[in-house]
């Protein structure tokens, strides 16, 4: 008779446990048969030899006429080949991430109950969530415990599995996490893992558990027993939270690195994130992102989770939204602090755009910048290289419209000035613009100098900008100007008008030394009215002499030449508005006259000279008249030549002609000589000149204002494309 064997085991009085795997399951139930080898056991029924065949051993127990719950138990919980992966508890895993090569356990599970647990054989599960230790593979002689022997108790030399251990929930937090997912255990949220697979989720926190867990390196290490631990500690919470953990990482190893990008701060973890699932490759490549731009530009604030959400556009697009340069995008972001240059091409958060056009709005022009700076238009340049002030270029694409500047940098500039210490004696300090030009310094040096603390400041003014305030020390004591002086002074203006002659001549008279000068300013120069009057009584121009001797005073030049008188002062033809000046005595000497021809000898024309000097120094300070009026007549103006007023003696008529003229307004007015009632006349007229000099003046400044009203607008607007 032949006896045919159709089941492998022959009692199941032993039911699987709620986490027992179908090959752990059979182990038990080969033990029960009396089998001490899983090997013999395997040979005996004819099955797989050299490895543990899940699927094999899962298809040989359900032949047996066990309860169906306890098939769907044990298929649930074991690793099933499908593919090229498993199946556990529903969820796909890849190959790698099933252990079947050597037995594993736990010590405290094992002592508690002596059986197979299906998640042991998860590779990334390398601690117990229960009690907390890691999962063994020998036993206490230092012996691998392999899958043939069948006992749980004891390994073939005896020494026991397992021992008591304490229950604790204060550890291995990856796998809690895991077994929550395949759910063993109480679930555990984690919001970045939850919604992505197992498979995911087992990749990225090794991926990020190695990262954190090593100094940088060239090549990626291996998988460390806490790199799952460490990877879901960063995880596990926000985003903002995973990037705190690469800043740690960044501050321990990169702190201080300098390097454009951010592959470059971390070492083989970004690029590596190439290799990685997509799930959650975008988060982690941001977290990267966040974390290099916090580090290396000094965020002093944690980073959160909404920082995740803020979205970077590229220059090219700011560009053209702003119709500026894309290299202005970065001048303008960088100076309003919204410039993250670590993001390599996406640099400007979209946001930020409406604050970048609005400070584009409020920039400045050199000549602005310069004119609330007190200082010539090419000093700028040099506050520049300085660091004091920024230059933004390529606002206007395709003109050449010039740098601009910020006027809160040019306001930065006028702080330091009021900031500057002055130390020096106020009797030594020179202007800023006297200094420089005797030391023959470019304003740009001697701003930059100042601001820098290399010079000494003696005094600032304070009805100027800028620069123009500062008073700079000098070794000489300088001489103060008076806006007050004496009367036996007077400016070369009284002086041409005393001596009826051009500007010109009375100064090459002063530079010649022929009038005493007194003293000398930048305003103006005093000469001693004493010597101006003695020179007046001895000397005079040809033309004066000529109008009253009825010739030319060509006329007179040419026959005081020929007698071998050489003049004071000589006119040059070509050459400025120089009068030529004789002495009397030699004039008087050529020409045999016994009176003097340039005087003036009639009573009416004194009266009238001495009414109008008095009335117009009350009504019209600033014309200058002469002591008397001359033969060949006078001229008297202001002090800026902006109103001239000829006064003209006519024997023939007995009057006396005047024509004002005003910045191109003329008009004339006669006064008879032979009556006297002409004292109202000369205050009306004059009332009449100090109106039409100020309607002048002011008509002036109005085309003034326009003109440069004008050129400003040309300056803005730049040359056309």
């Amino acid at each position: 008779m032949t006896f045919i064997q159709t089941l492998v085991f022959s009692r199941w009085d032993i039911s699987p446990a709620s986490d027992e795997p179908a090959h752990g399951y059979f182990m038990r139930l080969a033990e029960l048969e009396g089998s001490v080898s899983m090997t013999t056991f395997a040979q005996w029924n004819d099955l797989e030899v050299n490895r543990v065949a899940t699927n094999q051993l899962m298809e040989t127990l359900e032949r047996h006429p066990m309860p169906p719950e306890w098939f769907k138990r044990l298929r649930f919980n074991t690793p099933l080949r499908d593919g090229d992966g498993y199946v556990l508890r529903g969820h796909s895993l890849p190959y790698h991430h099933i252990r079947l090569g050597m037995r594993r356990w736990c010590p405290g599970c094992i002592h508690e109950s002596p059986r197979h647990r299906g998640w042991w054989e998860v590779e990334s599960i390398r601690h117990c969530p229960i009690h907390c230790v890691e999962l063994v593979t020998r036993d206490e002689g230092g012996t691998l415990v392999p899958w043939s022997w069948l006992g749980f108790e004891y390994s073939r030399d005896g020494y026991a599995l397992g021992h008591p251990l304490p229950k604790r929930d204060d550890g291995a937090p990856f796998a809690r996490y895991l077994l929550g997912r395949f759910g063993w255990l109480e679930p555990t949220s984690a919001p970045l893992l939850d919604a992505i697979s197992i498979p995911d989720v087992i990749d990225y926190c090794e991926f990020v558990g190695r990262f954190l867990e090593n100094p940088p390196v060239r090549k990626h290490p291996a998988i460390g027993q806490h790199s799952g631990d460490i990877g879901y500690g960063a995880l596990c919470g926000d985003r903002g939270d995973l990037a705190e953990a690469f800043r740690t990482w960044h501050r321990k190893y990169r702190r201080g690195h300098k390097a454009r990008g951010v592959a470059a701060h971390f070492s083989w973890g970004y690029p590596m994130l190439a290799f990685l699932p997509e799930s959650l490759r975008s988060t982690l490549r941001r977290a990267f992102q966040e974390a290099a731009v916090f580090e290396t530009e000094g965020y002093d604030r944690r980073v959160k989770d909404e920082d995740f959400d803020v979205e970077f556009a590229p220059r090219v697009e700011i560009a053209k939204q702003l119709n500026i340069e894309p290299r202005a995008v970065e001048l303008l972001a960088r100076e309003i602090g919204v410039l993250q240059k670590t993001r390599e091409r996406r640099t400007v958060a979209a946001e930020a755009i409406p604050a970048i056009a609005k400070f584009k709005e409020t920039l400045i022009g050199v000549g602005e910048a310069a004119k609330r700076l007190g200082i010539h238009q090419d000093a700028i340049r040099h506050l520049v290289h300085a660091g004091y002030l920024s230059v933004f270029k390529g606002l206007n694409p395709g003109r050449r419209a010039g740098g601009r500047y910020s006027p809160d940098q040019v306001a930065n500039v006028l702080r330091l000035i009021e900031d500057l210490p002055v130390t020096g004696p106020v009797a030594y300090g020179l202007t800023f613009h006297t200094y420089r030009v005797r030391n023959n310094i470019l304003p740009g040096e001697l701003a930059v100098a100042c601001l820098k603390g290399e010079v000494v400041i003696c005094e600032k003014r304070s009805d100027v900008p800028g620069f123009k305030r500062l008073m700079v020390h000098t070794d000489a004591k300088r001489k103060r100007q008076s806006f007050t002086r004496s009367d036996e002074t007077m400016t070369m203006g009284e002086a041409q008008a005393l001596l009826n002659m051009t500007y010109e001549t009375v100064f090459v008279l002063v530079k010649e030394g022929h009038l005493g000068e007194v003293e000398r300013s930048p305003r103006q120069v005093l000469i001693s009215r004493e010597a101006v009057e003695a020179f007046a009584a001895g000397h005079a121009k040809a033309s004066d002499f000529g109008h009253g001797m009825g010739i030319s005073g060509h006329a007179v030049t040419w026959r005081m030449q020929r007698e071998g008188v050489r003049p004071i002062v000589k006119f040059v033809k070509g050459g400025k508005q120089i009068d030529t000046v004789f002495r009397r005595d030699d004039v008087m000497r050529v020409y045999e006259l016994e009176n003097d021809p340039t005087v003036l000898e009639d009573a009416r024309v004194d009266r009238f000279w001495e009414i109008i000097v008095p009335e117009a120094a009350k009504v019209c300070p600033y014309l200058i008249f002469p002591p008397r009026l001359p033969m060949c007549g006078q001229r008297v103006w202001n002090s800026s030549r902006g109103m001239s007023a000829h006064f003209q003696y006519d024997p023939g008529l007995g009057g006396i002609h005047i024509n004002l003229s005003a910045r191109g307004e003329r008009q004339n007015f006669w006064f008879d000589l032979n009556t006297e009632d002409y004292v109202v006349s000369i205050k009306e007229m004059l009332g009449v000149f100090d109106a039409v000099m100020k309607e002048a003046t002011a008509r002036q400044n109005a085309k003034t204002r326009e003109r440069w009203r004008k050129r400003k607008t040309a300056d803005n607007s730049g040359p056309p494309a």
